[in-house]
């Protein structure tokens, strides 16, 4: 059998619990509000999508580098 006082000091815990969540989620409103520039707050863009979008881009230049020889080497003949 449970007696009173461990009940009560059950409710107050989950009191105390249920308000920490309510606190983390008003601070996890604030970050995501709108900065002075305009922009969202959020976490910096991630190293290996950096790397993989500089990758592509120098791709994509070699291979329009190697369309424009192509077309002035068939517009020269």
């Amino acid at each position: 059998m449970v007696t009173g006082a461990a009940q009560r000091g059950r409710a107050r815990w989950k009191r105390a619990k249920s308000r920490r969540k309510l606190e983390r989620v008003a601070k996890n409103q604030g970050r995501n509000t709108l900065a002075v520039n305009g922009s969202v707050g959020c976490d910096p863009p991630d190293k290996l999508l950096l790397s993989a979008l500089k990758y592509w881009e120098v791709e994509r230049d070699l291979i329009e580098e190697r369309l424009a020889t192509m077309r002035s080497a068939t517009a020269a003949s």
